[in-house]
């Protein structure tokens, strides 16, 4: 007997608490006997799942949104771009999108932020409908916002290489600049040239105004309240040991304040482990998804 071909990708909206529209993607089976909500990090979009949503959509319902300002989604009021307000955008993320039975929730760098900002502010929620976990090179204390510029900086270099009249040299020896201001920051091993470019694309579709009124949020981050309810679920915490912009030590510190989670820490990785080491991660998280249903 075959299995079912796996469902299309279906786009639809979810309204925040403010009326923010949140762009939101959803693939798999409508019946499987989990969903999968993907959270996308920092400056990025829901895009940066491509590996993930396609592996796990084999088991799992996956449903990816774009966070606030960030791809297809409204950015809203500019006061409210918060982590806090992200926490509650989740909540409205699952409650319109994924209703009804057990959830897996991924998040990767201020996506996983996120997450902990939803445990904390939604506990009832997150104790009712979340089975599992994964914390992806995130971090539950401050972020030296040292290295969250360089993607953009990078991107400063591309834009003005549209405007200027460059000569073909120049113009080629500051893209390879850019590559590798980009490289250096989101991947410690060696990986083909498209997939810096890619990086560098998410980064390039959100608006800088996003970029400026989250860096404080990074500095002043402390969602180390909210561990103690992933206590209760089952937890894989995934670190990048060369990721320069949130140290491995931030994984190992969440693992750390959650008994009984598991800590993953990915060798020869930077910060976009997701892109640089997929078929691990995805191991990684069908282990998470099959530990959680067990559980």
């Amino acid at each position: 007997m075959t299995s079912p071909p796996r469902a299309a990708t279906r786009s639809a909206a979810v309204t925040a608490t403010d009326g923010v529209r949140l762009h939101v993607e959803v693939e798999g089976d409508p019946d499987a006997p989990v969903t999968v909500v993907l959270c996308h990090g920092y400056l990025a979009d829901s895009a940066m799942w491509l590996f993930q949503r396609s592996s796990l959509a084999r088991r799992a319902r996956v449903v990816c949104y774009d966070q606030r300002g960030h791809g297809g989604s409204e950015l809203g009021d500019l006061d409210r771009l918060t982590l806090d307000q992200l926490g509650d955008d989740l909540a409205a993320v699952i409650d319109q999108a994924a209703p009804a039975g057990p959830v897996v929730l991924v998040g990767h760098s201020m996506g996983g932020m996120g997450v902990m900002a939803f445990a904390e502010r939604h506990p009832d929620l997150f104790a009712e409908r979340v089975v599992g976990a994964g914390l992806v090179t995130t971090a539950a204390a401050p972020v030296n916002a040292r290295a969250v510029l360089p993607p953009q900086a990078a991107n400063l270099v591309l834009a003005a290489i549209d405007r200027l009249r460059l000569t073909r040299v120049s113009c080629q020896a500051m893209r390879r600049a850019a590559l590798l201001v980009a490289r250096s920051f989101a991947f410690a091993s060696r990986v083909p040239p498209p997939l810096v470019d890619f990086v560098l694309q998410l980064t390039r579709s959100n608006p800088v105004h996003a970029l400026i009124a989250l860096v404080p949020q990074f500095l002043t981050l402390d969602r180390r309240a909210a561990l103690p309810a992933f206590a209760g679920v089952e937890t894989l915490v995934i670190g990048a040991e060369q990721d320069r912009t949130i140290p491995p030590e931030r994984s190992s510190a969440i693992a750390d304040a959650v008994p009984g989670s598991r800590l993953a820490m990915i060798p020869r990785s930077g910060h976009m482990v997701t892109l640089e080491h997929p078929e691990l991660v995805d191991e990684l998280l069908h282990g998470l998804i099959s530990r959680a249903l067990a559980r």
